[in-house]
């Protein structure tokens, strides 16, 4: 999926907001797969930092594979991929990017400090490739006369909305109860909590 989207965002003819929206795509395929995929173990440290919990067991979390397919698809699909197409809808734009910038902030700063680490799963193509894209919005294409101050507004309020939806909602948390679809030890404890 990471392919694809990178394709097109450097194939098709497009503006270059939406080919940041597309690399962004792009980016949080891959950013999926550093977290859960390899070297995995996002769960634990969601747990950790999100949640506060140092409950060692992944059946005991309330989390498993369905719920976080759930979150991270959810997501995706209503701050990357909705702007796409309706493109006129400034502050949808504005909330990815500024999704954006708070993944950077996580993985490079809070989940450092908490986790006492310098690795987090997602670190790596956050500050790789996340960054750039959040530093080339912000910096390059952003034009601060295109927003009124309710886009910001509206954008923060989108934002925690589709969050609390995506990972807190009790539709997430009921996911997470399902029987049959455990985390891997992979997934919830990667390579670095094995």
């Amino acid at each position: 999926m990471a392919g694809i989207f990178a394709i097109a965002a450097i194939l098709v003819p497009i503006g270059t907001i939406t080919r940041l929206l597309l690399a962004s795509i792009a980016v949080l395929f891959l950013h999926f797969f550093e977290e859960f995929g390899w070297p995995g173990g996002f769960p634990l440290v969601g747990m950790k930092v999100l949640m506060n919990s140092s409950e060692p067991d992944s059946s005991k979390w309330g989390v498993n594979n369905l719920s976080s397919m759930f979150g991270n698809w959810g997501f995706l699909l209503l701050v990357y991929i909705l702007p796409l197409f309706l493109p006129g809808v400034r502050f949808m734009t504005l909330a990815a990017f500024m999704f954006l910038f708070a993944e950077v902030l996580m993985h490079f700063v809070i989940f450092p400090i908490r986790l006492k680490a310098c690795y987090n799963p997602g670190l790596i193509t956050t500050i790789g490739l996340g960054a750039i894209g959040c530093c080339y919005f912000f910096g390059g294409v952003f034009d601060a006369g295109m927003y009124v101050w309710y886009d910001w507004v509206i954008a923060v309020v989108w934002f925690a909305v589709v969050f609390i939806f995506s990972f807190r909602s009790k539709l997430y948390w009921n996911l997470g109860k399902k029987p049959g679809y455990p985390l891997t030890q992979q997934s919830a404890y990667g390579e670095i909590g094995k």
